[in-house]
């Protein structure tokens, strides 16, 4: 803070506050809606979405006690900005989550059961789409089957739904990959 004017400066400001999130990402959109308003407003780190029905019907975030809370709202838009599976240890067992992030209202942190039905649905149609195409905004939807345990992944493109089928002789190391790839081409440019 300049003491005299009483301004941030560059001198002042560490350089990575003063690049927009859309540079960080590389981003090519011109779209202003990730700029926070000013004001009070959620905060601005990430918010973790578990994609499962585990606990609710669709998809939920814990509240501060880790209770689950389940979103109303069934679909969530923004820019995919990664894709990686994790291991997480269950009941002494080393397990793999599906963990994507994308920038929408605020960073948000994705986690799915790495061969749920879910992760299949998100991986196979990020695959199957560009990385042209992943540029722009996509909008990930969460859909409860029949089933009280299966949650579906449908997958936007604008208003065109990306549906691809598959099978038992589906390769998912060959599609994780592929969508995986395609996410590091956008952060290339």
């Amino acid at each position: 803070m300049n003491a005299a004017t009483n301004k941030v400066t560059p001198i002042t400001q560490p350089e990575a506050v003063l690049q927009p999130v859309s540079q960080q990402h590389q981003f090519q959109s011109q779209d202003s809606t990730h700029e926070r308003a000013l004001g009070f407003g959620d905060s601005p780190s990430a918010l973790a979405i578990f994609c499962n029905r585990s606990k609710t019907s669709t998809w939920y975030i814990l509240d501060k006690d880790s209770e689950p809370v389940e979103l109303m709202k069934p679909a969530l838009t923004g820019y995919l900005i990664s894709i990686e599976f994790v291991p997480k240890e269950f009941r002494g067992e080393t397990s793999y989550k599906l963990r994507f992030k994308m920038l929408a209202h605020r960073p948000c942190t994705l986690e799915a059961g790495y061969d749920s039905t879910f992760a299949k649905g998100f991986l196979i149609a990020i695959a199957s789409l560009t990385p042209e195409q992943l540029k722009q905004r996509i909008t990930i939807e969460a859909i409860p089957a029949d089933d009280d345990k299966v949650l579906f992944c449908g997958v936007w493109l604008g208003n065109q739904r990306i549906y691809q089928r598959w099978d038992e002789q589906t390769d998912w190391k060959r599609i994780a990959r592929k969508a995986m790839d395609n996410v590091v081409k956008i952060q290339r440019g």
